[in-house]
């Protein structure tokens, strides 16, 4: 009896300095050094999107505009998931809120609501959590009942966000410890968002090698970055950073995917997931879960006994509806198919490995109507008034004619919006903006105006973009835009600013040119200059035609080679945001664009 006292004494002193000195016991081992396999669930990016969208994609051969996505289908999603897959990690990789009425109103009660009951494990702070100022983000915080994580985001004590998040977490898994590790992108929280003076940011790179460390000598072998960093930047630290196996991130709102998907149209822009090898020969995974509650990843993983991974499997799935589609017929008018059509197309979805059927779940949805019918009614809420005159928008006044000689002067009044915007945000000294008229549906009348208004006026939900271009890039931005709007090709693409003239002529001059002057106003003495073609401007404008859409060619080729930045500011929040901030606003009288008439051309006698 002595004896099995005296060993059990012994084996447990035994157990206590092995654990003292930082090392495994054998009883332990056997499960901390066996191989682990646990299913990622993630998204990311979703903006207070919580009702579906209308996407368009290539369906049995034939382009279809479809419903995507819905916050409520998305926690239907995750829920399906997370009772079918072996040890579900479930995670959102930043920037829940900013981008519709849902924010605007709620200030993030919605968002925090739905994601409570998402069950996610962790959410990273994106840049955007910052877009209302600590304040907005501590009562976002309150609400929210997911933990935080972020290891590169650090308040003072002083703060009132001081101790409102962690750097990382440790999830144990079948007795297995999995570090997670948030962090944000830094040069776009400062730049572009709200943070206080008492928030102080450290490198994305210097920081995930700082935790991994942390974690390693922990002995945790096995660790996820949640990155709100973007894709570049993470591509960047799957490389340079040694010890992270998996990174789940957001803020790029890239999809990642597969080439099936990429003959749908879906705008893939790398494999899902994407392999890298760390400075340690290891392999390290990335992926992205594209954007607006449009999208679920599911990704499996297999940890050997040294915590490396041995097997992965990504299966993307892209939530649509089948409940509503369009098309067009041989005329190019629009239609809802049904019937047999409608079948066929829902039939042709349910083969597509990567097509979700969208459901929503019922908890959400219930939850969702309440903010839905608060949104209505509050959308009616007045932001401001406009005195003095009406301000002509729409169709009619895109382009300056002989009936209205200054044009789309609320197309003016949006990108002075845009431009006071980015400006009271510290925006990389942006020097102006060019909005084009297409974008503006409606003129602006002089009275209350309301959130609805905004998204009347505003309604695509385009977002603001940065991007340095030379004084020589900047006229044949303008010369590509009036040759689009000019030669009747759409008139949408006449380009109105803010922090810019410019005068022109309706026909081509004898060098096939159209501008006749072009100045920029200096931000700093107020004057104006003419346009210096090899100095370098900071140049805001809205995502679309950042992308080179509505004829604005050269400004798309600048965009896909040179680094620009979608801010994912939307452009009726700017908006709201100018008429709070000016309550009774005079309206614009002039315009900032001279347009010459040739008086044969018929067109312009309106």
């Amino acid at each position: 009896m002595k004896k099995i006292r005296f060993f059990a004494v012994f084996a447990a002193v035994l157990f206590f300095a092995v654990s003292c000195a930082g090392m495994k016991p054998l009883a332990q081992n056997a499960s901390m050094d066996a191989p682990l396999e646990v299913t990622i669930l993630h998204i990311n990016d979703h903006h207070s999107h919580l009702e579906p969208v209308k996407i368009d994609m290539t369906i049995d051969g034939v382009k279809t505009k479809a419903l995507f996505g819905g916050y409520p289908e998305v926690v239907n999603q995750i829920k399906a998931l997370k009772a079918s897959v072996k040890n579900p990690v479930t995670l959102h990789a930043g920037d829940a809120i900013t981008g519709t009425l849902y924010f605007t109103l709620f200030g993030g009660s919605a968002d925090a609501a739905l994601m409570n009951i998402s069950g996610f494990d962790y959410f990273t702070l994106g840049n955007h959590e910052f877009d209302a100022g600590n304040e907005g983000l501590k009562k976002f915080l309150d609400y929210l009942k997911v933990p935080v994580l972020s290891a590169n985001v650090n308040p003072e004590k002083s703060s009132i966000l001081y101790g409102m998040w962690k750097p990382y977490a440790v999830m144990m898994i079948e007795g297995q410890k999995v570090g997670i590790i948030g962090l944000d992108t830094v040069r776009k929280t400062v730049d572009s968002s709200s943070p206080g003076k008492d928030v102080h940011f450290t490198d994305e790179i210097e920081t995930s090698q700082k935790y991994a460390n942390e974690l390693k000598k922990q002995g945790i072998n096995k660790i996820i970055l949640l990155s709100h960093g973007g894709a570049e930047k993470n591509f960047e630290i799957a490389k340079k950073v040694s010890g992270i196996d998996i990174i789940i991130t957001g803020d790029s709102h890239w999809l990642f995917g597969n080439e099936e998907m990429k003959k749908a149209g879906l705008p893939v822009r790398a494999e899902y997931p994407h392999k890298f090898m760390s400075p340690a020969n290891e392999p390290v995974y990335v992926v992205e879960g594209w954007e607006y509650s449009k999208f679920v990843g599911e990704l499996k993983v297999t940890f050997d006994k040294n915590g490396i991974v041995s097997a992965i499997e990504g299966k993307p799935h892209v939530l649509v509806h089948d409940t509503w589609f369009e098309r067009k017929n041989k005329e190019g008018k629009k239609y809802n198919p049904e019937g047999a059509e409608k079948a066929a197309i829902v039939a042709a979805l349910q083969q597509l490995p990567y097509v979700s059927i969208a459901k929503a779940d019922q908890e959400a949805a219930t939850l969702l109507d309440k903010f839905k019918k608060e949104k209505q009614a509050l959308g009616s809420e007045v932001v401001g008034s406009i005195t003095g005159e009406v301000m002509p928008g729409g169709s009619p006044n895109r382009i300056p004619n002989t009936a209205n000689p200054k044009g789309s002067i609320a197309t003016r009044f949006v990108a002075e919006t845009m431009l006071s915007e980015m400006r009271s945000l510290g925006t990389g000294n942006i020097d102006f903006t060019i909005q084009n008229s297409g974008g503006v549906r409606a003129d602006i009348t002089p009275g209350n105006v309301t959130f609805n208004d905004a998204y009347t006026f505003l309604p695509f939900g385009n977002t603001l973009y940065l991007v340095d271009v030379k004084g020589s890039e900047v006229k044949q931005i303008l010369e590509d835009a009036l040759e689009f709007a000019l030669a009747g090709t759409s008139t949408g693409a006449f380009p109105y600013g803010a922090g810019i003239r410019f005068e022109a002529n309706q026909y081509k001059d004898s060098a096939g040119k159209r501008l006749v002057k072009t100045e920029i106003q200096n931000r700093e003495t107020g004057a104006w200059e003419l346009v210096n073609d090899n100095k370098m401007y900071k140049m805001g404008t809205n995502a679309y035609i950042a992308g080179g859409k509505d004829g604005y060619i050269t400004l798309g080729k600048i965009t896909s080679t040179r680094s620009g930045e979608d801010t994912y500011l939307p452009d009726a929040e700017s908006f709201i945001k100018f008429l709070k901030t000016h309550p009774s606003f005079s309206a614009y009288t002039d315009s900032n664009v001279i347009l010459h008439f040739d008086p044969n051309n018929e067109v312009m006698k309106k």
